[in-house]
C-alpha cells in the first residue's frame, strides 16, 4: 500500500517542536525525542526477517499482516501536570479491516479529525503497566499530517486514569527511561 508522506514527518522536522528539561541530565530536549515509541505492534517485531518479508506489507504509518490482520501506528496522549502539553507514547493499533480502509480513504483529507473514532485494540504492551496487548481502545484521526490519538474508554485500567487524569513529569520520565 502507498499512503504518501508520513505522519511523523511534519512533527519530527518542526523546528517549534515542543522541549522539555531532562531531569537526568538538564539539557533540553525535543519532547518527540524522549518520548516513548514502539517500532512495529508486538506481534510483527517478534516474526522473525524471513517471515516478515513474505508475510507483512508495513511502513512507518500501517502494517498489514497477510491481508488479514490491520494495524495503524498512533500516539496515545497524557496530559503531563507541569507541561503545557501531554507526554505522547507511539503505539500501534489494530482494528478490522472495514476500518483499515476507510482510514486509508481519509488518510490525505483534511477533514478527516471530523470522522467518528474507530474501534481499536493496543497492538503493544506498555511497559510499567498492567498488560496493554489488546486493551480496547477508541482511534481518533487528527489531520493528514498528525498521527492518530488512541482515546482510552472508562474502565478500571490504570491506563485510562491516566489519560484522564493526568500524569507527572516524573512519570513520563519513568516511561521514557525504560527504552532508553
Amino acid at each position: 500500500f502507498e499512503v504518501g508522506q508520513s505522519k511523523s514527518a511534519a512533527w519530527v522536522k518542526s523546528a517549534s517542536a515542543p522541549t522539555a528539561m531532562c531531569s537526568m541530565c538538564g539539557k533540553i530536549h525535543p519532547r518527540n525525542e524522549l518520548e516513548m515509541s514502539f517500532w512495529r505492534p508486538d506481534v510483527v517485531a517478534a516474526f522473525p526477517e524471513e517471515q516478515r518479508k513474505t508475510d507483512v506489507k508495513e511502513s512507518d504509518d500501517l502494517c498489514v499482516i497477510k491481508w488479514e490482520r490491520f494495524f495503524v501506528r498512533a500516539v496515545l496522549p497524557l496530559l503531563v501536570k507541569e507541561w503545557d502539553g501531554p507526554y505522547r507514547i507511539g503505539v500501534w493499533v489494530e482494528v478490522e479491516k472495514n476500518a483499515f480502509d476507510r482510514i486509508r480513504d481519509l488518510w490525505k483529507d483534511p477533514a478527516q479529525g471530523k470522522a467518528p473514532p474507530f474501534l481499536a485494540r493496543i497492538a503493544n504492551e506498555i511497559p510499567l503497566l498492567p498488560h496493554t496487548n489488546e486493551l480496547p481502545v477508541l482511534l481518533q484521526l487528527t489531520s493528514p499530517t498528525d498521527r492518530a490519538d488512541v482515546i482510552v474508554p472508562e474502565s478500571e485500567h490504570p491506563l485510562h486514569r491516566e489519560q484522564c487524569l493526568g500524569i507527572t513529569a516524573h512519570r513520563a520520565n519513568e516511561y521514557s527511561r525504560y527504552f532508553s
